[in-house]
Protein backbone atom coordinates (compact mmCIF):
# COMPACT_ATOMS: atom_id res chain seq x y z
CA UNK A 1 0.00 0.00 0.00
CA UNK A 2 2.76 2.28 1.07
CA UNK A 3 4.71 1.69 -2.76
CA UNK A 4 1.28 2.35 -4.52
CA UNK A 5 0.62 5.96 -2.78
CA UNK A 6 4.58 7.02 -3.74
CA UNK A 7 4.37 6.34 -7.38
CA UNK A 8 1.03 7.87 -7.04
CA UNK A 9 2.69 11.20 -5.41
CA UNK A 10 5.38 10.64 -8.20
CA UNK A 11 2.83 10.47 -11.20
CA UNK A 12 1.03 13.60 -9.80
CA UNK A 13 4.34 15.65 -9.63
CA UNK A 14 5.42 14.72 -13.55
CA UNK A 15 2.07 15.27 -15.05
CA UNK A 16 1.95 18.77 -15.35
CA UNK A 17 4.93 18.53 -17.34
CA UNK A 18 3.72 15.56 -19.72
CA UNK A 19 0.37 17.84 -20.44
CA UNK A 20 2.72 21.05 -21.28
CA UNK A 21 5.44 19.01 -24.02
CA UNK A 22 2.09 17.24 -25.39
CA UNK A 23 -0.04 20.64 -25.83
CA UNK A 24 3.31 22.26 -27.49
CA UNK A 25 4.04 19.63 -30.12
CA UNK A 26 0.42 20.27 -31.07
CA UNK A 27 0.09 23.93 -31.58
CA UNK A 28 3.18 23.40 -33.56
CA UNK A 29 1.88 21.24 -36.08
CA UNK A 30 -1.05 23.22 -36.88
CA UNK A 31 1.20 26.79 -36.75
CA UNK A 32 3.78 25.31 -38.72
CA UNK A 33 1.26 25.40 -42.42
CA UNK A 34 0.50 28.97 -41.42
CA UNK A 35 3.85 30.50 -41.60
CA UNK A 36 4.94 28.33 -44.31
CA UNK A 37 2.77 29.48 -46.74
CA UNK A 38 3.06 33.05 -45.68
CA UNK A 39 6.99 32.59 -45.63
CA UNK A 40 7.09 31.22 -48.91
CA UNK A 41 4.60 33.74 -50.31
CA UNK A 42 6.52 36.89 -48.99
CA UNK A 43 10.03 35.46 -50.40
CA UNK A 44 8.73 34.74 -53.90
CA UNK A 45 7.44 38.25 -53.83
CA UNK A 46 10.94 40.00 -53.10
CA UNK A 47 12.50 37.59 -55.08
CA UNK A 48 12.07 35.28 -57.96
CA UNK A 49 14.60 32.61 -58.61
CA UNK A 50 14.41 30.82 -62.00
CA UNK A 51 13.47 26.87 -61.15
CA UNK A 52 14.79 24.35 -62.87
CA UNK A 53 12.73 21.35 -63.25
CA UNK A 54 14.78 18.92 -65.10
CA UNK A 55 17.62 17.49 -63.88
CA UNK A 56 21.15 18.13 -65.36
CA UNK A 57 22.30 14.79 -65.40
CA UNK A 58 19.23 13.37 -67.40
CA UNK A 59 19.44 12.65 -70.96
CA UNK A 60 17.81 15.35 -73.53
CA UNK A 61 17.22 15.33 -76.54
CA UNK A 62 18.05 18.28 -78.77
CA UNK A 63 16.23 19.73 -81.91
CA UNK A 64 17.72 20.29 -84.90
CA UNK A 65 18.94 24.29 -84.78
CA UNK A 66 20.31 23.24 -80.84
CA UNK A 67 22.14 20.15 -82.42
CA UNK A 68 24.10 22.27 -85.36
CA UNK A 69 24.95 25.35 -82.53
CA UNK A 70 26.60 22.36 -80.80
CA UNK A 71 28.74 20.82 -83.79
CA UNK A 72 29.78 24.03 -85.01
CA UNK A 73 31.32 24.92 -81.32
CA UNK A 74 33.41 21.79 -81.19
CA UNK A 75 34.43 22.24 -84.63
CA UNK A 76 35.47 25.83 -83.44
CA UNK A 77 37.39 24.11 -80.08
CA UNK A 78 41.36 23.39 -80.44
CA UNK A 79 42.61 20.04 -79.20
CA UNK A 80 44.55 20.49 -76.27
CA UNK A 81 48.37 20.38 -76.84
CA UNK A 82 50.27 18.31 -75.09
CA UNK A 83 53.92 18.13 -74.50
CA UNK A 84 55.96 14.94 -76.62
CA UNK A 85 57.31 13.79 -73.16
CA UNK A 86 56.55 13.18 -70.01
CA UNK A 87 59.41 14.35 -68.36
CA UNK A 88 58.17 18.39 -69.91
CA UNK A 89 54.51 17.72 -68.85
CA UNK A 90 55.99 17.31 -65.57
CA UNK A 91 57.96 19.74 -65.65
CA UNK A 92 61.30 17.26 -64.52
CA UNK A 93 64.58 18.68 -65.85
CA UNK A 94 67.95 16.53 -65.96
CA UNK A 95 70.59 17.11 -63.46
CA UNK A 96 73.33 18.58 -65.15
CA UNK A 97 75.00 20.44 -68.42
CA UNK A 98 78.32 20.02 -69.14
CA UNK A 99 80.04 22.70 -71.62
CA UNK A 100 83.43 22.92 -72.51
CA UNK A 101 84.95 25.39 -74.24
CA UNK A 102 87.50 24.28 -77.46
CA UNK A 103 89.00 26.07 -80.03
CA UNK A 104 90.02 24.68 -83.95
CA UNK A 105 93.69 23.80 -82.73
CA UNK A 106 92.63 21.64 -80.06
CA UNK A 107 89.54 20.27 -80.99
CA UNK A 108 90.74 16.95 -82.67
CA UNK A 109 92.92 16.12 -79.53
CA UNK A 110 91.70 17.70 -76.40
CA UNK A 111 88.09 17.73 -77.08
CA UNK A 112 88.00 14.17 -78.78
CA UNK A 113 89.75 12.97 -75.08
CA UNK A 114 87.51 14.78 -73.21
CA UNK A 115 84.37 13.85 -75.09
CA UNK A 116 85.72 10.03 -74.60
CA UNK A 117 85.90 10.24 -71.23
CA UNK A 118 83.20 12.24 -70.05
CA UNK A 119 80.59 11.57 -72.13
CA UNK A 120 79.37 8.63 -71.34
CA UNK A 121 79.28 9.63 -67.33
CA UNK A 122 76.83 12.43 -67.68
CA UNK A 123 74.01 13.44 -69.78
CA UNK A 124 75.07 16.31 -72.02
CA UNK A 125 78.32 17.54 -73.57
CA UNK A 126 78.57 20.18 -75.42
CA UNK A 127 81.39 21.22 -77.33
CA UNK A 128 81.78 25.07 -78.13
CA UNK A 129 84.49 26.86 -80.63
CA UNK A 130 84.76 30.52 -81.84
CA UNK A 131 85.00 29.62 -85.79
CA UNK A 132 82.67 28.02 -87.96
CA UNK A 133 85.06 26.00 -89.82
CA UNK A 134 84.31 23.15 -88.07
CA UNK A 135 87.03 20.18 -88.38
CA UNK A 136 86.59 16.83 -89.32
CA UNK A 137 86.36 14.53 -86.39
CA UNK A 138 87.34 10.70 -86.35
CA UNK A 139 85.07 10.71 -83.21
CA UNK A 140 81.74 12.85 -83.50
CA UNK A 141 81.13 15.22 -80.68
CA UNK A 142 78.75 17.51 -80.32
CA UNK A 143 80.37 20.41 -81.44
CA UNK A 144 78.97 24.38 -81.47
CA UNK A 145 80.92 26.87 -83.49
CA UNK A 146 80.24 31.14 -83.60
CA UNK A 147 80.85 33.41 -86.26
CA UNK A 148 82.10 36.28 -84.04
CA UNK A 149 85.96 35.15 -83.37
CA UNK A 150 86.57 37.06 -80.57
CA UNK A 151 88.09 34.84 -77.68
CA UNK A 152 87.11 37.11 -75.05
CA UNK A 153 83.16 36.65 -75.75
CA UNK A 154 83.08 32.98 -76.68
CA UNK A 155 82.01 32.72 -72.93
CA UNK A 156 79.30 35.19 -73.07
CA UNK A 157 77.96 33.85 -76.67
CA UNK A 158 78.06 30.01 -74.68
CA UNK A 159 75.63 30.84 -72.09
CA UNK A 160 73.25 33.19 -74.51
CA UNK A 161 73.16 29.21 -76.50
CA UNK A 162 72.78 27.71 -73.39
CA UNK A 163 69.87 30.12 -72.19
CA UNK A 164 68.59 29.87 -75.87
CA UNK A 165 68.37 25.62 -75.88
CA UNK A 166 68.84 24.52 -72.61
CA UNK A 167 68.24 26.82 -70.00
CA UNK A 168 64.99 25.23 -68.37
CA UNK A 169 65.99 21.55 -69.38
CA UNK A 170 69.00 21.02 -66.89
CA UNK A 171 69.48 22.26 -62.57
CA UNK A 172 73.53 22.50 -62.68
CA UNK A 173 75.47 23.82 -65.26
CA UNK A 174 79.34 23.04 -65.09
CA UNK A 175 81.83 25.03 -67.42
CA UNK A 176 85.43 24.15 -67.91
CA UNK A 177 87.86 24.21 -70.84
CA UNK A 178 89.27 21.27 -73.10
CA UNK A 179 92.53 21.17 -70.59
CA UNK A 180 90.94 20.02 -67.37
CA UNK A 181 90.31 16.07 -67.25
CA UNK A 182 86.63 15.63 -65.34
CA UNK A 183 85.72 13.30 -63.12
CA UNK A 184 82.06 12.83 -64.53
CA UNK A 185 80.87 10.00 -62.48
CA UNK A 186 82.14 11.94 -58.95
CA UNK A 187 80.99 15.01 -60.68
CA UNK A 188 77.28 13.88 -60.79
CA UNK A 189 77.59 12.37 -57.51
CA UNK A 190 78.58 15.59 -56.03
CA UNK A 191 75.89 17.38 -57.89
CA UNK A 192 73.43 15.28 -56.71
CA UNK A 193 74.28 16.11 -53.02
CA UNK A 194 73.16 19.65 -53.99
CA UNK A 195 69.97 21.40 -52.94
CA UNK A 196 68.65 23.00 -56.54
CA UNK A 197 66.92 26.08 -54.20
CA UNK A 198 70.55 27.48 -53.52
CA UNK A 199 72.35 30.37 -55.60
CA UNK A 200 75.92 28.76 -55.64
CA UNK A 201 79.04 29.48 -57.71
CA UNK A 202 81.31 26.33 -57.08
CA UNK A 203 85.30 26.26 -57.96
CA UNK A 204 88.58 26.90 -57.35
CA UNK A 205 89.18 30.80 -56.77
CA UNK A 206 91.74 33.27 -58.44
CA UNK A 207 94.85 33.06 -56.62
CA UNK A 208 94.37 36.62 -54.67
CA UNK A 209 94.00 37.28 -51.61
CA UNK A 210 90.87 38.84 -52.52
CA UNK A 211 89.77 36.67 -55.11
CA UNK A 212 86.03 36.72 -56.63
CA UNK A 213 86.04 34.78 -59.45
CA UNK A 214 86.22 31.45 -60.52
CA UNK A 215 88.80 29.93 -62.35
CA UNK A 216 87.54 28.38 -66.00
CA UNK A 217 90.69 26.13 -66.51
CA UNK A 218 89.89 24.55 -62.90
CA UNK A 219 85.79 24.67 -64.01
CA UNK A 220 83.23 25.93 -62.53
CA UNK A 221 79.17 25.05 -60.98
CA UNK A 222 76.13 26.82 -60.99
CA UNK A 223 72.56 25.80 -60.34
CA UNK A 224 69.53 26.90 -62.88
CA UNK A 225 68.53 30.00 -61.04
CA UNK A 226 71.52 31.54 -61.33
CA UNK A 227 71.89 30.98 -64.68
CA UNK A 228 69.03 32.22 -65.28
CA UNK A 229 69.99 35.81 -64.01
CA UNK A 230 73.55 35.41 -66.22
CA UNK A 231 71.33 35.14 -69.19
CA UNK A 232 69.31 38.16 -68.48
CA UNK A 233 72.22 40.19 -67.75
CA UNK A 234 74.60 39.03 -70.97
CA UNK A 235 74.13 42.48 -72.63
CA UNK A 236 75.79 43.95 -69.85
CA UNK A 237 78.62 41.48 -69.44
CA UNK A 238 79.30 41.67 -73.52
CA UNK A 239 79.98 45.64 -72.74
CA UNK A 240 81.58 45.00 -70.11
CA UNK A 241 84.26 42.10 -71.02
CA UNK A 242 87.47 44.23 -71.34
CA UNK A 243 89.41 41.61 -69.95
CA UNK A 244 91.72 39.10 -71.74
CA UNK A 245 91.30 36.98 -68.64
CA UNK A 246 88.15 34.55 -69.23
CA UNK A 247 88.55 33.95 -65.63
CA UNK A 248 87.91 37.70 -65.06
CA UNK A 249 85.25 38.68 -67.53
CA UNK A 250 82.84 35.63 -66.45
CA UNK A 251 83.94 36.36 -62.62
CA UNK A 252 82.51 40.27 -62.86
CA UNK A 253 79.43 38.91 -65.01
CA UNK A 254 78.33 36.20 -62.24
CA UNK A 255 78.74 38.62 -59.74
CA UNK A 256 76.74 41.34 -61.54
CA UNK A 257 74.18 38.81 -62.24
CA UNK A 258 73.60 37.06 -59.29
CA UNK A 259 75.75 39.11 -56.39
CA UNK A 260 77.53 35.86 -55.90
CA UNK A 261 81.80 35.49 -55.17
CA UNK A 262 83.61 32.17 -56.04
CA UNK A 263 83.23 29.28 -53.49
CA UNK A 264 85.13 26.35 -52.79
CA UNK A 265 82.23 24.25 -51.29
CA UNK A 266 78.49 24.55 -49.70
CA UNK A 267 77.31 22.78 -46.64
CA UNK A 268 80.79 21.29 -45.81
CA UNK A 269 81.17 19.22 -48.80
CA UNK A 270 84.01 20.73 -50.42
CA UNK A 271 84.57 21.22 -53.86
CA UNK A 272 87.92 19.70 -54.93
CA UNK A 273 90.57 20.54 -57.54
CA UNK A 274 93.74 20.09 -58.31
CA UNK A 275 96.53 22.09 -60.34
CA UNK A 276 99.36 19.78 -62.14
CA UNK A 277 102.40 20.53 -63.19
CA UNK A 278 103.20 22.42 -66.03
CA UNK A 279 105.86 19.39 -67.01
CA UNK A 280 103.56 17.11 -65.51
CA UNK A 281 104.69 13.05 -66.63
CA UNK A 282 102.25 10.70 -65.55
CA UNK A 283 104.48 7.81 -65.39
CA UNK A 284 106.70 9.31 -63.26
CA UNK A 285 104.45 11.85 -60.99
CA UNK A 286 101.83 9.52 -60.13
CA UNK A 287 103.94 7.93 -57.65
CA UNK A 288 104.21 11.00 -55.62
CA UNK A 289 100.27 12.32 -56.23
CA UNK A 290 98.65 9.31 -55.63
CA UNK A 291 100.15 9.69 -51.36
CA UNK A 292 97.79 12.94 -51.58
CA UNK A 293 94.28 12.92 -50.27
CA UNK A 294 93.27 15.62 -52.27
CA UNK A 295 94.52 14.40 -55.56
CA UNK A 296 92.49 11.20 -55.11
CA UNK A 297 89.02 13.00 -54.17
CA UNK A 298 89.53 15.81 -56.72
CA UNK A 299 86.66 16.18 -59.18
CA UNK A 300 88.94 17.80 -61.49
CA UNK A 301 92.17 18.41 -62.88
CA UNK A 302 94.19 20.95 -64.97
CA UNK A 303 95.94 21.57 -66.81
CA UNK A 304 96.18 18.55 -69.35
CA UNK A 305 98.61 19.13 -71.98
CA UNK A 306 98.33 15.88 -74.32
CA UNK A 307 95.59 13.36 -74.68
CA UNK A 308 97.61 10.55 -73.69
CA UNK A 309 97.58 12.32 -70.33
CA UNK A 310 94.03 12.53 -70.22
CA UNK A 311 93.49 8.87 -70.81
CA UNK A 312 95.95 7.62 -68.44
CA UNK A 313 94.13 9.46 -65.70
CA UNK A 314 91.01 8.38 -66.70
CA UNK A 315 92.48 4.54 -66.54
CA UNK A 316 94.03 5.60 -63.15
CA UNK A 317 90.66 6.97 -61.57
CA UNK A 318 88.61 4.01 -63.39
CA UNK A 319 90.37 1.28 -61.83
CA UNK A 320 90.15 2.99 -58.44
CA UNK A 321 86.13 3.54 -58.67
CA UNK A 322 86.46 0.29 -59.87
CA UNK A 323 88.14 -1.40 -56.60
CA UNK A 324 86.05 1.03 -54.60
CA UNK A 325 82.55 -0.88 -55.95
CA UNK A 326 84.01 -4.22 -55.10
CA UNK A 327 84.67 -3.39 -51.58
CA UNK A 328 81.35 -1.92 -51.23
CA UNK A 329 79.99 -4.96 -52.82
CA UNK A 330 82.12 -7.31 -50.61
CA UNK A 331 80.82 -5.18 -47.14
CA UNK A 332 77.35 -5.24 -48.47
CA UNK A 333 77.41 -9.01 -48.66
CA UNK A 334 78.69 -9.26 -45.61
CA UNK A 335 76.49 -7.37 -43.49
CA UNK A 336 73.65 -9.22 -45.34
CA UNK A 337 75.18 -12.72 -44.29
CA UNK A 338 75.43 -11.30 -40.51
CA UNK A 339 71.61 -9.85 -40.90
CA UNK A 340 70.34 -13.42 -42.30
CA UNK A 341 71.46 -15.03 -39.20
CA UNK A 342 69.00 -13.71 -37.07
CA UNK A 343 66.44 -14.38 -39.47
CA UNK A 344 63.84 -16.94 -40.08
CA UNK A 345 65.17 -20.24 -40.76
CA UNK A 346 69.28 -19.03 -40.18
CA UNK A 347 71.55 -18.36 -43.28
CA UNK A 348 70.85 -22.26 -44.46
CA UNK A 349 68.09 -21.00 -45.36
CA UNK A 350 69.43 -17.86 -47.01
CA UNK A 351 69.53 -17.24 -51.24
CA UNK A 352 73.32 -17.52 -52.52
CA UNK A 353 74.78 -15.95 -54.01
CA UNK A 354 74.28 -12.93 -51.72
CA UNK A 355 72.31 -9.73 -53.27
CA UNK A 356 70.68 -12.02 -56.04
CA UNK A 357 67.50 -12.93 -55.95
CA UNK A 358 66.43 -16.02 -55.17
CA UNK A 359 65.52 -18.97 -57.72
CA UNK A 360 61.83 -18.84 -59.33
CA UNK A 361 59.84 -21.56 -57.35
CA UNK A 362 57.80 -23.50 -60.31
CA UNK A 363 54.07 -23.55 -59.61
CA UNK A 364 53.40 -26.47 -62.22
CA UNK A 365 56.06 -29.03 -63.28
CA UNK A 366 55.59 -27.39 -66.55
CA UNK A 367 57.44 -24.24 -64.74
CA UNK A 368 60.16 -26.25 -63.92
CA UNK A 369 63.96 -25.28 -65.81
CA UNK A 370 65.75 -27.81 -66.50
CA UNK A 371 69.59 -28.26 -66.17
CA UNK A 372 71.36 -28.80 -69.51
CA UNK A 373 74.36 -31.22 -69.32
CA UNK A 374 77.67 -30.44 -70.81
CA UNK A 375 81.22 -31.31 -70.77
CA UNK A 376 84.44 -29.09 -72.89
CA UNK A 377 83.81 -30.21 -75.75
CA UNK A 378 79.66 -31.16 -75.79
CA UNK A 379 76.39 -30.54 -74.56
CA UNK A 380 73.59 -32.98 -74.64
CA UNK A 381 69.74 -32.80 -74.90
CA UNK A 382 69.84 -28.37 -75.53
CA UNK A 383 67.13 -28.71 -77.33
CA UNK A 384 64.25 -31.16 -77.97
CA UNK A 385 65.48 -32.17 -81.37
CA UNK A 386 69.01 -32.60 -80.54
CA UNK A 387 70.75 -35.13 -78.69
CA UNK A 388 73.91 -33.85 -78.53
CA UNK A 389 75.82 -31.03 -79.97
CA UNK A 390 79.44 -29.74 -79.98
CA UNK A 391 80.09 -26.39 -78.26
CA UNK A 392 80.66 -23.74 -80.60
CA UNK A 393 80.80 -19.81 -80.38
CA UNK A 394 80.15 -18.02 -77.65
CA UNK A 395 78.56 -21.20 -75.61
CA UNK A 396 82.24 -22.48 -76.04
CA UNK A 397 83.52 -19.61 -74.89
CA UNK A 398 80.98 -19.28 -71.78
CA UNK A 399 82.24 -22.82 -70.73
CA UNK A 400 85.74 -22.02 -71.38
CA UNK A 401 84.82 -19.17 -68.58
CA UNK A 402 83.44 -20.54 -66.57
CA UNK A 403 86.03 -23.48 -66.14
CA UNK A 404 88.80 -20.79 -65.75
CA UNK A 405 86.72 -18.81 -62.77
CA UNK A 406 86.65 -22.66 -61.19
CA UNK A 407 90.18 -23.08 -61.50
CA UNK A 408 91.12 -19.84 -60.05
CA UNK A 409 89.08 -19.91 -56.90
CA UNK A 410 90.11 -23.43 -56.73
CA UNK A 411 93.66 -22.17 -56.56
CA UNK A 412 92.60 -19.49 -53.91
CA UNK A 413 91.48 -21.97 -51.50
CA UNK A 414 93.67 -24.56 -51.61
CA UNK A 415 96.71 -23.84 -52.92
CA UNK A 416 99.24 -26.01 -53.78
CA UNK A 417 97.40 -29.09 -52.43
CA UNK A 418 95.45 -29.93 -54.81
CA UNK A 419 95.79 -29.69 -58.90
CA UNK A 420 93.14 -29.17 -61.27
CA UNK A 421 93.03 -32.53 -63.77
CA UNK A 422 89.46 -32.30 -66.04
CA UNK A 423 85.32 -31.76 -66.03
CA UNK A 424 83.57 -34.53 -64.81
CA UNK A 425 79.63 -33.41 -65.29
CA UNK A 426 78.48 -29.67 -66.17
CA UNK A 427 75.09 -28.53 -65.56
CA UNK A 428 73.98 -25.02 -66.59
CA UNK A 429 70.48 -23.56 -66.77
CA UNK A 430 68.89 -19.68 -67.31
CA UNK A 431 66.67 -18.61 -65.09
CA UNK A 432 65.28 -15.26 -66.14
CA UNK A 433 65.18 -14.02 -62.43
CA UNK A 434 68.52 -14.94 -61.10
CA UNK A 435 71.01 -15.38 -64.42
CA UNK A 436 72.72 -18.49 -65.64
CA UNK A 437 73.56 -21.30 -62.86
CA UNK A 438 75.89 -23.83 -63.00
CA UNK A 439 77.00 -26.85 -60.93
CA UNK A 440 80.26 -28.34 -61.80
CA UNK A 441 81.83 -31.74 -61.20
CA UNK A 442 85.45 -31.21 -60.94
CA UNK A 443 88.42 -34.04 -61.12
CA UNK A 444 90.91 -32.80 -58.53
CA UNK A 445 94.50 -34.52 -58.12
CA UNK A 446 96.63 -34.37 -54.67
CA UNK A 447 100.35 -33.33 -55.53
CA UNK A 448 101.53 -35.41 -52.64
CA UNK A 449 99.20 -38.63 -52.53
CA UNK A 450 98.15 -38.75 -56.51
CA UNK A 451 94.58 -39.52 -55.29
CA UNK A 452 91.85 -38.25 -57.27
CA UNK A 453 89.76 -36.28 -55.59
CA UNK A 454 86.35 -34.92 -57.10
CA UNK A 455 84.59 -31.41 -55.66
CA UNK A 456 81.06 -29.94 -56.57
CA UNK A 457 81.55 -26.40 -57.62
CA UNK A 458 78.26 -24.16 -57.96
CA UNK A 459 78.61 -20.82 -59.94
CA UNK A 460 76.21 -17.95 -60.94
CA UNK A 461 76.56 -15.51 -63.71
CA UNK A 462 73.51 -13.40 -62.37
CA UNK A 463 72.27 -10.96 -64.83
CA UNK A 464 73.04 -7.08 -65.06
CA UNK A 465 71.21 -4.24 -63.63
CA UNK A 466 67.54 -4.52 -64.59
CA UNK A 467 65.43 -1.63 -66.01
CA UNK A 468 62.37 -0.28 -66.72
CA UNK A 469 62.39 1.40 -69.92
CA UNK A 470 59.63 3.93 -70.02
CA UNK A 471 58.37 5.10 -73.31
CA UNK A 472 59.20 7.96 -74.58
CA UNK A 473 56.13 9.48 -76.17
CA UNK A 474 52.44 10.46 -74.28
CA UNK A 475 50.06 9.22 -76.14
CA UNK A 476 51.90 8.54 -79.64
CA UNK A 477 52.62 4.72 -80.17
CA UNK A 478 55.92 4.44 -81.43
CA UNK A 479 57.19 2.40 -84.41
CA UNK A 480 59.84 -0.18 -83.94
CA UNK A 481 62.74 -0.05 -86.59
CA UNK A 482 64.70 -2.85 -87.75
CA UNK A 483 68.07 -2.19 -89.87
CA UNK A 484 69.31 -5.56 -90.67
CA UNK A 485 72.66 -5.75 -93.18
CA UNK A 486 72.99 -8.99 -94.86
CA UNK A 487 76.29 -9.95 -96.48
CA UNK A 488 77.05 -12.52 -99.17
CA UNK A 489 78.10 -14.85 -96.48
CA UNK A 490 75.44 -15.31 -94.58
CA UNK A 491 72.64 -15.17 -97.04
CA UNK A 492 71.84 -18.74 -96.54
CA UNK A 493 70.60 -17.85 -92.85
CA UNK A 494 67.77 -15.81 -94.41
CA UNK A 495 65.28 -17.34 -95.44
CA UNK A 496 64.70 -19.18 -91.79
CA UNK A 497 65.15 -15.68 -90.10
CA UNK A 498 62.55 -14.47 -92.34
CA UNK A 499 60.32 -17.42 -92.00
CA UNK A 500 60.68 -16.57 -88.56
CA UNK A 501 59.70 -13.26 -88.61
CA UNK A 502 56.76 -13.79 -90.51
CA UNK A 503 55.24 -15.81 -87.71
CA UNK A 504 56.32 -13.48 -84.66
CA UNK A 505 55.50 -10.58 -86.36
CA UNK A 506 54.34 -9.88 -89.43
CA UNK A 507 50.97 -12.18 -88.31
CA UNK A 508 50.80 -10.05 -85.21
CA UNK A 509 50.68 -7.02 -87.13
CA UNK A 510 52.87 -5.24 -84.17
CA UNK A 511 53.48 -1.63 -85.38
CA UNK A 512 57.43 -2.44 -86.92
CA UNK A 513 59.11 -2.16 -89.81
CA UNK A 514 62.07 -4.31 -91.27
CA UNK A 515 64.83 -2.94 -93.56
CA UNK A 516 67.45 -5.72 -94.79
CA UNK A 517 70.22 -3.99 -96.26
CA UNK A 518 72.03 -5.73 -99.03
CA UNK A 519 75.75 -5.58 -98.93
CA UNK A 520 77.59 -6.06 -102.19
CA UNK A 521 81.66 -6.28 -103.19
CA UNK A 522 82.73 -3.58 -105.40
CA UNK A 523 82.89 -6.14 -108.26
CA UNK A 524 79.55 -7.82 -107.57
CA UNK A 525 76.60 -7.64 -109.80
CA UNK A 526 73.02 -6.52 -109.06
CA UNK A 527 71.51 -7.43 -112.68
CA UNK A 528 68.58 -10.83 -111.67
CA UNK A 529 70.60 -13.28 -113.75
CA UNK A 530 73.75 -12.65 -111.64
CA UNK A 531 72.49 -11.28 -108.59
CA UNK A 532 73.37 -13.63 -105.25
CA UNK A 533 70.51 -12.04 -103.30
CA UNK A 534 67.28 -12.89 -105.88
CA UNK A 535 65.79 -15.67 -104.07
CA UNK A 536 66.21 -13.36 -100.97
CA UNK A 537 64.65 -10.45 -102.52
CA UNK A 538 62.05 -12.90 -103.85
CA UNK A 539 60.70 -13.94 -100.67
CA UNK A 540 60.58 -10.32 -99.04
CA UNK A 541 58.54 -9.10 -102.14
CA UNK A 542 56.20 -11.84 -101.74
CA UNK A 543 55.75 -11.14 -97.57
CA UNK A 544 55.48 -7.27 -98.51
CA UNK A 545 52.62 -7.48 -101.23
CA UNK A 546 51.00 -10.05 -98.37
CA UNK A 547 51.43 -8.39 -95.39
CA UNK A 548 50.49 -4.22 -96.14
CA UNK A 549 48.89 -3.13 -92.92
CA UNK A 550 50.81 -2.63 -89.58
CA UNK A 551 53.98 -4.53 -89.60
CA UNK A 552 56.43 -3.80 -92.79
CA UNK A 553 59.38 -5.22 -94.66
CA UNK A 554 61.25 -3.64 -97.30
CA UNK A 555 64.76 -4.39 -98.61
CA UNK A 556 67.70 -1.69 -99.77
CA UNK A 557 71.35 -2.11 -101.19
CA UNK A 558 74.72 -1.23 -100.91
CA UNK A 559 77.95 -1.55 -102.84
CA UNK A 560 81.28 -0.52 -102.33
CA UNK A 561 83.99 -1.81 -99.87
CA UNK A 562 83.05 -1.64 -96.26
CA UNK A 563 85.68 -2.39 -93.37
CA UNK A 564 84.66 -5.24 -90.71
CA UNK A 565 83.14 -3.81 -87.73
CA UNK A 566 81.03 -0.70 -89.54
CA UNK A 567 78.01 -3.13 -89.96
Amino acid sequence: MTKLLVSAICFRQVTPVFLGLCVGIAISIVVTEFLKDSCLEGFSQSVQLPVNTTDEFEPQQLNAEERAKRDSSSEDRKPPLRPRFVRDELGIRDKLFVGILTSQETAETMAVAINLTLSHHLQKVVFFMESQNQPKLAKPLTMVAFSDDRVLLKPFHMFRYIGDHYLTSYDWFFFAEDTTYIRGERLLEYVNHLSISKDLYLGNAVEDAHALYCKLGSGFLVGQAVMAKIVNELDWCTKNAFSTDADDNIGRCVLHSADLPCSDGVDGIPFYTFQLRNNFNFDVDIKVEEKRLEFKNSLTFHTVHTPETAYKLHKYFSRLDLEQTYRQISDLQQRILNISASAPGGQANFPWPVGVREPSKPKTRFDVIRYDYFTETHVYLETDNNNIAELQGVHKQDVDDVLSVTKQKLREKYGDKLEYRRLVNGYRRFDPTRGMEYILDVALREKNTEYEIHKRVHLMRPLSKVEIVPMPYVTENTRVSIILPLRYEDRARMPTFLKFYEKTVLTAGDHSVLMTVFVYDSGDSTSSTADPYVDVKAQIAAMEKMYKDGARIAWMFIKGVLLDGIL
